[in-house]
């Protein structure tokens, strides 16, 4: 067969790494892009082509040589600019297959109905399914929608035997027990099922995503709530500036050694001396206790008192004051204090981050948006009850102590900065490590280097989930992720036939079932020979695309 020529439109992250899958599968591929930076430097570093975009599209097409490509990918930003590029491609190549990135998941849906052999992806939508499956449940590794972009969210999630409580159990008796699809045991595929799993044993299973009971165990624990509540008043206290914090412990020591001499001078009741010591010093002056008239020490001693009354109210009506202002001024940008308890925050309220509250709403989750500049739908939500929203940066601690990130199950970081996503993910694993971190990076390399340096498991590379999804569309429709189960990149496909996969060199194909969508439901599948005809069913299997990051 013919080398496919395929031609993409795009000089983003994305665009180049689905350039280097493609060329890593053995496709020719053209880059086209308007020129600037190292665009044409970076193609044929992947060993790509590099072709200029000129204002006449005839031009472009004939230096990309579209004629005689098999496929057009548009992966720019720009809706409109991606849907005129292909068009224009199948007016001069009616046979080209067209990949279509679309962030208007309604467009999509009726270009792909009324426009043959094309595909359309909306990035933000399927790169949301696993920042939303991992913000509910910790394992999950990879999430997505089946059938389509609109079904129920269900994904792969990667667990622990012990921790599962699935050790001793057989992949049949685990999957019975979980309802699961137990697809991979330690990095294999292919492995022995009747053998009961070790407590260490890595197992990789797929099934409907559902929220786990991440806080219940903070719940369940009155004296760790208590301990909360303690470590929350004494930030308050040692947030407060150095002028406040002084006067607030003379005060206390006053008051108390006032109460101890008039307790002990006057023969009081320990709270009635605290009662005659506090009306001294507010110059309250009942004269239902006094001390005697020659009394000198007593009377020095209330004389003390009064004046150090006059003080410590004017020290703390200016500390009042001040707090009254600031409290002011943080409600009219937008804060106030939040009182939910094992809620999910997502900070940045973008393409993605709308995506995954929405989906994060679908599953019944209490939510918190934290967003510097909300956009009027967003609001507008808000004011509707669908989730609470604060206008500011969620990198600052005191955001993310009005978020009572303490009390919350997970945090999502989907600001559209790498170094302000990890801000906010050091700062709220810095106020509760129990809560469960996910981030989004946009380089590759940092996403690594997270990773390693600061121990977050859950980060993901908006870019890298999107990529393979639109390089195996390039081959035919289908095609809704990469998943890695060892050291072996398995390509997921979903159709109403049985799938099939193209193997590695030296690779046996191996092809697991996943689920059919039958009566209004994923129904989890172990043969392809209990589905029934014209049902949609999904599928696992080798691919040829690499193991992704």
């Amino acid at each position: 067969m013919p080398t496919p020529l395929i031609v993409i439109l795009g000089g983003d992250t994305l665009a180049f790494k689905v350039a280097e899958l493609l060329v890593r599968t053995g496709s020719n591929v053209v880059l086209v892009s308007d020129p600037g930076g190292d665009t044409a430097g970076s193609a044929a570093r992947l060993g790509a082509r590099f072709a200029q975009r000129y204002a006449d599209e005839r031009r472009t097409f004939a230096e990309a040589g579209m004629a005689d490509a098999t496929v057009a990918m548009a992966l720019t930003d720009d809706d409109h600019e991606n849907l005129q590029f292909v068009l224009a491609a199948r007016d001069l190549n009616p046979k080209i297959r067209i990949v279509l990135r679309q962030f208007n998941r309604t467009l999509g849906r009726k270009i792909e109905q009324n426009l043959t052999d094309c595909s359309v992806v909306s990035l933000s939508s399927l790169s949301a399914a696993t920042y939303a499956g991992a913000a509910v449940d910790p394992d999950c590794v990879y999430g997505m929608h089946f059938p389509g972009a609109e079904g129920p969210l269900v994904g792969f999630m990667q667990r622990v035997a012990g921790a599962a409580g699935i050790a001793g159990a057989t992949a049949d008796e685990a999957e019975e027990s979980l309802g699961s699809r137990v697809i991979g045991r330690n990095g294999e595929v292919v492995f022995d099922r009747t053998q009961p799993f070790a407590e260490d044993d890595i197992v990789m299973m797929f099934a409907t995503v559902t929220p786990r009971e991440i806080g219940a165990g903070r719940r369940g624990n009155a004296f760790a709530a208590y301990a909360r509540g303690i470590g929350r008043r004494s930030r308050t206290i040692t947030q407060l500036d150095p002028v406040s914090r002084g006067a607030l412990l003379a005060a206390f020591v006053i008051v108390s050694c006032g109460a101890l001499y008039f307790a002990l001078t006057l023969r009081l009741p320990p709270l009635t001396a605290l009662y005659f010591v506090l009306s001294t010093m507010t110059t309250t002056g009942y004269g239902d206790i006094a001390p005697g008239l020659g009394d000198l020490r007593g009377q020095a001693v209330s004389m003390a008192l009064m004046l150090a009354g006059i003080t410590f109210s004017g020290i703390f009506i200016a500390v009042l004051s001040s707090r009254f202002a600031h409290a002011q001024y943080v409600a009219t940008q937008g804060l106030r204090q939040v009182s939910a308890r094992d809620h999910i925050i997502v900070c940045g309220a973008g393409n993605v981050g709308a995506r995954v509250i929405e989906q994060l709403r679908d599953m019944r989750r209490a939510v918190v948006v934290v967003e510097a500049a909300p956009r009027p739908e967003a609001i507008a939500a808000s004011r509707a009850g669908h989730f609470q929203l604060l206008t500011g940066d969620a990198s600052r601690d005191e955001t993310l102590d009005l978020c009572n990130v303490a009390e919350a199950a997970a945090v999502i970081a989907l600001t559209n900065s790498d170094t302000m996503n990890l801000e906010i993910a050091l700062g709220a694993r810095a106020r509760n490590k129990n809560a469960h971190v996910v981030m989004r990076v946009q380089q590759e390399s940092f996403e690594e280097s997270v990773r390693r340096h600061f121990g977050f498991e859950r980060v993901f590379g908006t870019a890298a989930l999107a990529a393979p999804v639109f390089a195996g569309l390039a081959y035919g429709p289908g095609m809704r992720g990469l998943v890695a189960i060892g050291d072996a990149g398995f390509a997921v496909l979903e159709g109403d036939r049985e799938p099939t996969f193209d193997a590695q060199p030296a690779r046996e194909v191996t092809v697991v079932p996943l689920a059919v969508w039958r009566d209004g439901r994923a129904v989890l599948i172990d043969d392809f020979a209990d589905v029934r005809p014209g049902e949609i069913r999904l599928a696992l299997g080798h691919a040829q695309l690499g193991t992704p990051a």
